[in-house]
């Protein structure tokens, strides 16, 4: 039996041959399907996980994989507490470019950059963020195609006791004359470019 806030790594298929275990916040990257070829997860855990080269091809993990593909998608993880919100954000452009002529860029902590091109349509991680009190900070950068940035800036998550949800708070590194942004649901939101 795995213990509580701890995830078994083993590195056969089928809990063969126990590799590593991971507590909470444990983190690495390029492993899974390489090193680690199934996991079990102990009461009160998940795993975050993600591509290592396109971070925004990422799931969250809530029970045990016996079968980690060799080549699967998911490369890289991290051990969090089972209540824990992963923040996402899509990216639309209002001032009328051709989808892909700016991208959203994220530098988030444990993970790296991720880029989400204007009019894509998906979401991307941008934050792992506690239920506690705790400000979770994302960079954030639009890049034009031409390679000029003309937005940066800071998105601050924060878990809402009452409502249930992840919040953006405007502090003051949020371009608002630049940047909109729209909860989509509990934990999923849209940037939107207004303004260059």
């Amino acid at each position: 039996m795995v213990a509580a806030d701890t995830v078994e790594f083993y590195a056969k298929p089928n809990y063969e041959e126990l590799k590593k275990t991971a507590r909470l916040s444990g983190l690495e990257h390029t492993v899974l399907g390489t090193s680690y070829r199934s996991c079990r997860l102990g009461d009160g855990t998940k795993l975050f996980v993600w591509n290592h080269t396109q971070p925004s091809t990422d799931a969250e993990w809530v029970k045990d994989q016996p079968d980690i593909p060799a080549a699967g998608p998911m490369q890289c993880y991290q051990v969090l507490k089972g209540d824990t919100s992963v923040a996402r954000v899509k990216f639309e452009d209002d001032t009328g470019g051709n989808p892909g002529d700016f991208t959203l860029i994220l530098k988030l902590a444990n993970i790296g950059d991720v880029n989400i091109p204007s009019k894509d349509g998906k979401y991307a991680p941008a934050g792992v963020v506690p239920r506690d009190d705790s400000l979770v900070t994302t960079a954030v950068y639009v890049r034009k195609r031409s390679g000029e940035y003309p937005v940066t800036g800071s998105l601050y998550f924060q878990w809402n006791k009452s409502t249930q949800r992840v919040e953006i708070l405007e502090k003051d590194n949020w371009p608002k004359d630049k940047l909109k942004h729209q909860a989509d649901s509990a934990n999923n939101f849209t940037i939107t470019l207004i303004s260059t």
